[in-house]
């Protein structure tokens, strides 16, 4: 995806804010890795409560990451900071290469970013590991995790038998920042040992997209959490 040359190179190396087990950190990372744009790696301690300081907040007041900071440019959520990236640095490397490609890319990033986040993670994924998410009472946060699966196998369905019914990609057959965005929140499942074999579509487009450049350095946290999972057989 990286293929493009610089338009032209930040003053000096944008500052990135994350946290690595977030989907939306890893994927504004890999793009900085993968397009060659100097960048400073802030990682965020959010059980020390790091993104309430006053520094942070000046930042983002809804004390969240990913952030970039660019000079006295400041740009925060994901699909924020890869359309800020793209357009200012890379000339929209890893958008696609027409005006539908590039808009369906966006749109499926808006997507991403939004409902599939909201249920691969909040309603599914963490209620089940971190407290921050989980409800009150037990027998409600069991019903949204439910309701999570639901939600997702739908999601699965529609990638399944739209966007990968006879394309390589979700936007054709080139990879983009849209198949990058997508999957990498869908791994969050592998928290729980969800697996996609039903879906052998989707669960061969992963296998694709985790083949790029940067992507084991990227998800190493991810992967070493869910290594820890399967070592305390928190999956049995």
């Amino acid at each position: 995806m990286g293929d493009d040359l610089l338009k032209n190179g930040p003053d000096k190396p944008v500052d990135l804010y994350v946290v690595r087990i977030s989907p939306p950190c890893r994927v504004v990372w890999l793009y900085l890795l993968q397009n060659n744009i100097p960048h400073n790696l802030i990682d965020v301690d959010f059980t020390k409560n790091e993104q309430s300081a006053p520094e942070f907040l000046k930042k983002n007041p809804h004390q969240e990451v990913p952030i970039l900071v660019d000079g006295e440019v400041i740009v925060f959520e994901g699909q924020a900071i890869l359309r800020y990236l793209a357009t200012q640095y890379r000339n929209l490397a890893g958008y696609g290469l027409t005006l539908s490609q590039r808009m369906l890319t966006e749109s499926i990033i808006s997507w991403a970013n939004g409902e599939l986040h909201r249920v691969v993670g909040y309603r599914y994924t963490y209620p089940q590991f971190l407290e921050r998410f989980r409800l009150p009472s037990e027998s409600a946060n069991e019903a949204l995790v439910e309701s999570g699966i639901q939600s997702l196998t739908r999601h699965l369905e529609t990638l399944e038998k739209r966007y990968l019914d006879k394309n390589k990609y979700l936007t054709g057959d080139k990879l983009t920042v849209a198949d990058s965005y997508v999957a990498t929140i869908l791994l969050q499942v592998e928290w729980t040992a969800f697996k996609f074999k039903i879906w052998p579509k989707v669960d061969e487009w992963i296998k694709r997209v985790k083949q790029q450049e940067f992507w084991d350095t990227v998800h190493k946290a991810h992967d070493d959490f869910v290594h820890e999972l399967e070592q305390a057989n928190m999956f049995d």
